[in-house]
């Protein structure tokens, strides 16, 4: 986690602007026509799964990306995104054999989405709007089990897809929009493993073909999130989802937009 948050502060000083990951994108308003808006986004979930008939176990992710926003008119804006995305299969909490999670290092991952702006309330300065997108990216690690008599040592190769839709309000105060609203999400992964046993002197290796899955366990969330305008077209935007008390999501953006011609 320290390596990460440094690896995200110096990205911050290396760009000019960030922009804010997976729930709903900044900024809380559409960008409007012939503009965009350029940057980097760092975001972090934690979430329990069920994976490979494997029961409920925390599974956690971190995101440093680059992204485009583009406004097609100035009710609908498109993005693009790509960079580094890491995966975290926390084994441990529910097994005491287990020496080693799955936990990647940072791959190369991609991502794309849309916003429509519905509803426009300029007196109250109001906006109601959906969104909905991505993200894919593929991981690898090991996982090491121990047992009395031997230890094995599975080497996973992951693909894991995100998909999310929801509708927000966004409702603009002074110099800061806030935005807030109910969302659905899910997940599809796909895993291929090859275990390698160590029993004495004795190896032997079993290999699983790709299996796959969607997962759909508590789908709903509702998100908060604030959108602070600041000077020469930057913007500071932080978020949260929440699904219960132990599942959570968050989202912190500098961004820098492109004034309009």
């Amino acid at each position: 986690m320290k390596n990460t948050i440094k690896a995200f502060l110096t990205l911050m000083m290396c760009f000019t602007g960030l922009s804010r990951a997976e729930l709903f994108n900044d900024p809380g308003t559409n960008i409007g026509k012939k503009n965009l808006v350029v940057g980097i986004e760092y975001s972090s979930f934690l979430k329990e799964y069920e994976l490979d008939q494997t029961k409920e176990f925390p599974t956690s992710s971190e995101r440093i990306l680059l992204k485009v926003t583009a406004g097609l008119t100035d009710w609908f804006d498109i993005y693009l995104k790509g960079g580094g995305a890491s995966l975290l299969l926390d084994y441990k909490e529910n097994y005491t054999n287990v020496q080693k999670n799955y936990d990647s290092d940072m791959e190369a991952g991609v991502g794309a989405g849309a916003r429509l702006r519905l509803l426009n309330f300029p007196n109250s300065m109001t906006r109601v709007f959906v969104q909905g997108g991505g993200f894919y990216y593929k991981t690898k690690d090991t996982i090491e089990w121990n047992y009395p008599d031997r230890t094995e040592i599975t080497k996973r190769e992951m693909k894991w897809a995100d998909y999310y839709v929801g509708l927000g309000i966004a409702k603009q105060i002074d110099f800061v929009d806030l935005t807030f609203g109910v969302g659905y999400s899910q997940i599809q992964w796909w895993m291929k493993d090859t275990i390698e046993t160590h029993q004495g002197t004795a190896v032997s290796w079993e290999k699983k073909p790709w299996r796959d899955s969607f997962e759909t366990k508590n789908p709903v969330f509702g998100f908060l999130g604030f959108d602070f305008v600041l000077p020469y077209a930057y913007r500071f935007s932080a978020q949260a989802g929440i699904r219960n008390l132990d599942e959570a999501e968050f989202n912190i953006s500098l961004s820098q937009g492109l004034q309009k011609d």
